[in-house]
């Protein structure tokens, strides 16, 4: 995971001191403030169903989320803390790579491999969500960032080298059947990460095909019928050239008192403690949730607003 443009990530030294300069810059800025978005005002709109999200997930509502690396969900963990731990809804983490092309930041080393460890440290995050996890091994752009290739050169790999992710994603929700499903923005992808762009592609690709009664997949057609964009729409991501966007259609308050009367952020932090392989980014994470009380959602109707995963960009590298 790495938040920021393409000037403030040249290498993973400066991704994690861009992270960290952005965690410094709340803690000063807002003075102890909350942190909040750049939106002066977002009304929430509501579902189809007449429901938000926070309704929905009070319904029981399954939830899938959907992701490119074992860390992503520390982005959305207050949401997904209230529909696991908090009220106990079926909850699937479905991640396409182990992130092999990450570093390790482990004294003692990654040992057999990068992929081995984080893959391990996704299982025991999934658990603590009370999450099914399905991970699968689709390649991981190696770091630095500014080498990773256009988005598109990544989804062709992808579907070349391991199948079309929209088949296995689809087949994940015909088994599953989700009420909701959540990924990152399809066109910035929270950080600017070109795999968090294409997760979001390909899920909204697997949702339609999903719900295809006239497609070969395997099991029943299923139509999720809520699929949701998280957002980063906060002051700091602006001011440093990196956020989402797409407007926010809804807000999701992580402050509320979760579990053991602790808020949803804060099981959010506590939950990225074993990703310490990632511990540069994931201690940034827990300081930034300190400030941290709306989470910024988009709702999307994957059925009418459609992006291609292989969609041409013109460059490389996370923007």
């Amino acid at each position: 995971m790495g938040i920021g443009p393409n000037s403030l990530t040249r290498s993973p030294m400066e991704r994690r001191d861009f992270l960290k300069t952005m965690a410094s810059a709340v803690g000063v800025m807002a003075g102890g403030r909350a942190l909040t978005g750049f939106t002066p005002s977002v009304h929430a709109k509501t579902a189809q169903s007449g429901m938000t999200l926070d309704k929905l997930l009070e319904t029981g509502a399954r939830t899938m989320w959907v992701a490119a690396h074992p860390d992503d969900e520390s982005m959305a963990g207050a949401i997904l803390a209230k529909a696991g731990p908090q009220l106990g809804n079926p909850l699937y983490f479905l991640v396409l790579t182990r992130g092999d092309g990450g570093e390790c930041r482990l004294p003692e080393g990654c040992h057999p491999d990068v992929a081995t460890v984080r893959a391990a440290e996704l299982q025991k995050v999934a658990k603590l969500y009370h999450a099914e996890l399905q991970l699968e091994y689709y390649w991981n752009a190696p770091l630095p960032a500014e080498s990773f290739p256009p988005r598109h050169e990544i989804a062709r790999r992808w579907a070349d080298e391991s199948g079309d992710p929209t088949v296995v994603i689809a087949k994940a929700i015909r088994d599953f059947k989700p009420d909701v499903l959540l990924t990152f923005s399809p066109i910035h992808g929270f950080t600017g990460h070109p795999e968090h762009q294409i997760s979001s592609r390909f899920a909204t690709a697997a949702v339609r095909l999903a719900a295809d009664r006239t497609s070969n997949l395997a099991g029943n057609p299923h139509r999720v019928e809520n699929v949701y964009y998280g957002l980063n729409r906060y002051w700091p991501a602006k001011l440093l050239g990196g956020c989402d966007p797409l407007e926010p259609t809804e807000i999701f308050n992580g402050r509320r008192i979760c579990i053991d009367g602790k808020k949803c952020t804060e099981i959010m932090a506590e939950f990225t403690k074993p990703h310490r392989t990632q511990s540069g980014d994931m201690g940034a994470v827990r300081i930034l949730s300190r400030y941290i009380i709306n989470f910024y959602l988009h709702r999307t109707d994957p059925f009418t607003q459609i992006y291609d995963p292989f969609e041409k960009v013109g460059k490389g590298g996370m923007g």
